[in-house]
Parts: C-alpha cells; structure tokens; sequence
C-alpha cells in the first residue's frame, strides 16, 4: 500500500512518445509544421477530488476539471451488512516497478476487526533503499521465507472465498499481486506445465476506504486513523499494522458517515460512483454504452476498437508495451488482434457490463 505524498496521485501509466516521422526521399526531416511534440500525461492530485488526467502539450494551461457530482448516498440496505465476507488485506513489496518489483509480505484480515495473517516471501531481486526506507524490511529478514510461488494457490483460494475486497488505496496492492500470479502463468507455460491458480477479482466488490474518505475529506491513512479512530496511529507501513488501521478506520467512516445501515454494495458505490463503468479495477478503460473508450492521454474518450482499426493502431501497441495494469495491456492487444464485435464480446465475458466491482 502506498499512503506517502508522492504516491496520492493518480498514476496512469509512462508518457507515449510516436514513432518518428520518415524522412523524405532527399534526406530533410519531415516539414517542421508535421512535427508534433510528443504530449505528457499530466497526473493531477488526488485532493481533495479526483480530476480526469489528459495530455497537455508543453507550455499550454492545463484544462481544469469538470467539479465531481456529490457522492450519491443510496439507499439503506434491506439486509444488514455481513462482515464475514470482508477481506481486508495490504502489500509491501521491493519496489513500485510491476513489472520487476515483488510482493515480500502479505497481510489479511478476516472482517473489519477480526482475526489476521501475515506472509513474508523471499524475492529473487533487491529491496529498493526507498521501498525499504518505507517497510523497513530487508533482504536478510526474508532469507528463510518461502517464495511467492510456493503460496500463490493458497493466497488465491482465500480471495476466491470473500465477496467484499478491502484495502487502502489498494489499486496498487491489486496490481502487485496480480503481477506476481501473472509471472507464475508465464513461468508454467514456458516449462509447460499447469499454471496456479489465477487471482480473479472480477465480480468482487471492491471497498477502498481511500477512495471513500476521498469523496469526503480527503486525507492520509494516519489522519483517516485520528479522525475516525480518535488517536493516532504510529506503526505505519508494517502490513499488519496497516491492514489493522485501515479495518478500524472504515468502521469509524461507516459509523461517521451514516453507512452503518448500507450493504458492502452501497458502500463501494459511494467509494468510486463511476467504477460500474470500469473495465477491470482500474478507471484506465470505462464502458461508454456499447463501445470501450480510454480515458488517459491524448485518446482520452475516443474508442478503443476505433484506434485499433484507425491511423492510432501504434498508440495502443505503445501501451501494451509499457508499464500499465496488466487487464489494460490484455484488452488493447485484444483490441489490435480481434475484428471489433469479436472484441466487444470477449471484453463482456471477461470483465462484465455495468457491473460494481471489478
């Protein structure tokens, strides 16, 4: 889990550079007025709400953000909440890189106060000094650990038997470890062997208290633990001690907030109202009626089945070469390889339509 300042931002990925201009028959580059500067992806803070991220070419004013509507409270459950099905967990890994960054430890917790379990797994590349600096575990503490691998089946189950996912800012979190069971898949394949179980979390309902607080009074994990525990919280960033702050923090937002009489579904609509458009647990891809659009970079809001048939097909190979979400990856190439009611079809069946959760 990332709770520093330099982690409360939306990261949508790496800047996409385009493929440079050919030259033309004499030798010149291309004409300067068919030169573009390559535009950034600008990460807008989180606080206090979130704002939609687009390229903005260099030296131009930035466009503000559209206000984000209210957060729209539903309506009261008819049920009372289970928080037996509640599974709050937390990573801290060797680095932030998904792609060669491991997950060395591993805690969950069984409802919002109950019972917990930390795993600690010994990675085959370095601790990075700032991941250190943050968890203050090193590389000799895991010597006598297992590996990941030797665990993967069993972390899977246990997520396969809850409904309700906890976390916070656990977008990260999801990330790292399905990097981790996304290496093993690889791995079995080239040995030719069965892969491990996958960790699937379509379907779930997805409760950040982050985001929750976020649509709120946006804070820190350690200001959410003295505004809704009433001390403050000094063990941070041990996964246990985390898992353990973010249950009683959630339970002081829904007692707060007047949600104590709402079902975990409710709840994670006021966590993230947009995320039944989400395709997958991040808001990189969104459903918009029938069509999938992007909703980062200089495509932000055009189709994705569109640039994969148009002049932008280099975009999205470009993002499925880089360090975004591996389901972002997985549908741009999709995009690029099946005609598009083929892949309007096979993005339903994986991920869902207009589902809560991921």
């Amino acid at each position: 889990m990332r709770t520093d300042q330099a982690n409360l931002q939306l990261d949508f990925g790496p800047t996409y550079a385009p493929p440079p201009a050919p030259e033309r028959p004499d030798g010149n580059d291309a004409a300067p007025a068919a030169r573009k500067r390559a535009r950034k992806l600008k990460a807008v803070p989180l606080e206090p709400s979130p704002a939609p991220i687009d390229a903005v070419a260099e030296g131009s004013a930035p466009v503000p953000a559209a206000p984000e509507p209210a957060p729209v409270v539903p309506e009261p459950a008819s049920a009372p909440r289970n928080d037996h099905e509640v599974l709050v967990f937390d990573v801290e890994t060797t680095g932030t890189d998904k792609r060669r960054d491991q997950v060395i430890e591993l805690c969950m917790q069984f409802g919002l106060e109950g019972p917990s379990r930390t795993w600690r797994f010994r990675p085959s590349c370095p601790i990075s000094p700032g991941a250190q600096a943050v968890h203050g575990i090193s590389i000799e503490d895991l010597a006598d650990c297992p590996t990941f691998a030797e665990c993967a089946e069993e972390i899977a189950a246990i997520f396969t038997q809850h409904e309700v996912i906890v976390g916070y800012n656990l977008s990260f979190d999801i990330d790292m470890l399905q990097a981790e069971y996304e290496r093993l898949r690889v791995a079995a394949a080239e040995r030719g062997s069965l892969p491990v179980a996958q960790l699937d979390v379509r379907g779930k309902v997805i409760v950040d208290p982050y985001r929750l607080w976020q649509q709120c009074e946006p804070r820190s994990l350690q200001h959410a633990h003295q505004r809704f525990v009433g001390q403050t919280f000094e063990a941070a960033h041990s996964a246990s001690a985390d898992v353990a702050a973010t249950g009683r923090v959630l339970a002081g937002m829904l007692k707060n907030f007047g949600l104590e009489a709402h079902d975990w579904r409710g709840v994670a609509q006021v966590c993230d109202p947009k995320r039944p458009s989400w395709v997958g647990p991040t808001r990189h891809l969104q459903w918009d009626g029938p069509a999938i659009v992007i909703t980062f970079g200089k495509h932000a809001g055009a189709q994705v089945h569109e640039l994969a048939r148009g002049e932008f097909r280099d975009y999205l190979r470009w993002v499925c070469e880089k360090d975004f979400p591996m389901h972002v990856r997985e549908v741009c190439q999709r995009a690029l390889e099946l005609p598009a009611e083929e892949f309007l079809g096979w993005v339903k069946g994986e991920f869902g339509h207009g589902q809560v959760g991921c």
